[in-house]
């Protein structure tokens, strides 16, 4: 046997050596040791650049960036980011933003240099956007940042925002919008519907699947495109592929299904179910038709009858996951707790990978009470299907009934930047800020949610007894009247038994309310009524 001289293997330990410390640095390098923000969701492709750096490395979900670091989302793919004060970044196709922090505590500066943000903050002046054109300073708020290559606009939807540049400012507040050009001063512009301008960060759920190993045509291809556009929040080009179907096949039934669900998500509810409903005639058996019309059904708050088509779906379906997944969670809106939760479980073994159906699964376990295992479901929904804002809801629901209130507001947060159209999630919010005694935060998200969606009694009932805490009884009564009047419109997740427990507390609630007001013997009739 021959040995390199001991000479050799020196030089060889400390070739090797050196190249493990450069290794390390180079690591070190490429990693964020004072992190700012956390990638909390992506679809499709995106990178970021550390500071200092020149390559450009593909970005997941968990990502931590530092100060000087830059986000590049790709086109067709949306992504939403978590600042370290709890400010929300939802992140359309085709933008770029830089990160950085100022040196006072929990302020940050973010450079959108392409693109379009939507950002939702709840802490005053915490945070600053500067745009090629604009600046924007924000005072606790929910607004919308475009820059372009000839302008920049800022759009409110709650709170206030102080647009600046160096020709001049404007102080914007709900509902107001400014434009600004290249060295001409911000100007307000009209804007009819604001909230138009976030389409984009909707959710939209899936009713359709691409079949394995199967031959599409082009009729298929089209509306497999439709589905994925939706899937990004991009309504216009789904339609686009949608219409071009229809022109061909007027009674398609997954093209009228796919319209049904965006006129749903856009509470169209006659359109709607106009729609899936003509997508069921022309295919009875149709799982896309199936779900469409479950949703439109729910939207009018025809519980029974979406349970009614859901089962007929099951049945001609009976080794689809998602039908399973969203029959139990039409379960656990009419109290059927046991019932739901076996479905769930089934529809977790038949489809593994199903996003919804380990939600569905978590919040039937939620309603036992197995706080822990419904955490498991909900992260392992989260890392299954990052976009899905129930999944959210339902982790931070968790976690408030573990005692963590301030982790889980913050779930709940995330969950209504991920679907900031949906009155449920915004009602879940302003009951978590209320219960964090923060009255502003919690008023402004039940104003929301009765303005998106009218008929559901749930902010009215929460808002009642925030204001009976403020000592405002007569309007405390109003609201509690009026989520007694709404108390059959039910949402997912609101059971006929939550309500009937609702009833129950309104009645409690409103006779405290009487007392308040000096009606002892009212109070004491209600009270004795319970």
């Amino acid at each position: 046997m021959r040995y390199l001289p001991f000479t050799t293997l020196i030089q060889g330990f400390i070739i090797f050596a050196f190249m493990q410390f450069s290794l390390s640095i180079c690591w070190a390098d490429d990693n964020c040791t004072e992190g700012i923000a956390e990638l909390v969701s992506i679809q499709g492709a995106a990178q970021f650049l550390r500071d200092g750096k020149t390559t450009w490395n593909r970005a997941h979900m968990g990502e931590i960036f530092c100060p000087g670091d830059r986000l590049r989302v790709h086109e067709n793919a949306r992504a939403a980011v978590v600042l370290n004060n709890d400010t929300i970044l939802r992140i359309n196709q085709k933008s770029t933003i830089s990160f950085g922090k100022d040196k006072g505590e929990q302020f940050f500066l973010l450079n959108l240099l392409e693109g379009m943000l939507h950002i939702f903050s709840h802490r005053p002046r915490a945070l600053q956007v500067n745009t090629p054109y604009v600046n924007g300073a924000v005072e606790g708020t929910e607004f919308l940042v475009q820059a372009g290559p000839d302008s920049s606009s800022i759009t409110v939807f709650e709170g206030l925002v102080t647009a600046t540049n160096e020709q001049g400012r404007l102080e914007l507040s709900s509902g107001q919008a400014a434009i600004a050009k290249s060295k001409t001063a911000p100007q307000y512009m009209t804007v009819v519907k604001p909230r138009d301008a976030v389409q984009w960060t909707l959710y939209y759920p899936a009713i359709l699947s691409a079949p394995a190993q199967v031959e599409k045509g082009e009729m298929e291809k089209l509306l497999l495109e439709a589905s994925m556009s939706l899937n990004l929040g991009q309504v216009t080009e789904a339609q686009g592929y949608i219409s071009r179907v229809l022109q061909n096949d007027p009674k398609n039934s997954d093209g009228l299904s796919l319209q049904a669900i965006i006129a749903v998500v856009n509470n169209n509810k006659e359109q709607a179910l106009e729609l899936a409903s003509q997508a069921m005639q022309s295919a009875p058996r149709s799982v896309a038709a199936g779900l469409a019309l479950s949703y439109a059904q729910q939207a009018h708050f025809d519980i029974e009858g979406a349970l009614a088509t859901l089962v007929k779906t099951a049945e001609f379906n009976p080794g689809n996951g998602e039908v399973k997944a969203r029959f139990s969670e039409m379960l656990l809106s009419v109290g059927q707790s046991a019932e739901a939760l076996s479905t769930a479980q089934e529809a977790v073994t038949l489809d593994p990978a199903s996003g919804r159906a380990q939600t569905v699964l978590g919040f039937a376990l939620l309603t036992r009470i197995e706080i822990e295992q419904a955490e498991q479901a909900f992260m392992q929904a989260i890392s299954l299907d990052p976009v899905f804002p129930l999944a959210r809801l339902g982790l931070g629901l968790a976690l408030i009934r573990s005692g963590k209130l301030a982790v889980g507001r913050a779930e709940i947060e995330i969950a209504a930047a991920l679907d900031p159209g949906k009155s449920l999630i915004r009602s879940y919010l302003g009951k978590a800020y209320f219960d964090e005694k923060r009255d502003a935060q919690s008023k402004r998200q039940y104003d929301i949610a009765k303005q998106l969606d009218p008929s559901d009694p749930t902010p009215w009932f929460y808002d009642a007894i925030r204001k009976q805490t403020i000592n405002r009884p007569v309007e405390a009564l109003h609201d509690l009247r009026k989520s007694i009047e709404l108390n059959d419109n039910r949402a997912v997740y609101r059971s006929r038994l939550l309500l009937d427990s609702d009833l129950a507390a309104r009645s409690t609630s409103q006779a405290s309310i009487y007392s308040d007001l000096g009606f002892q013997h009212r109070a004491l009739v209600k009270d004795l009524n319970r």
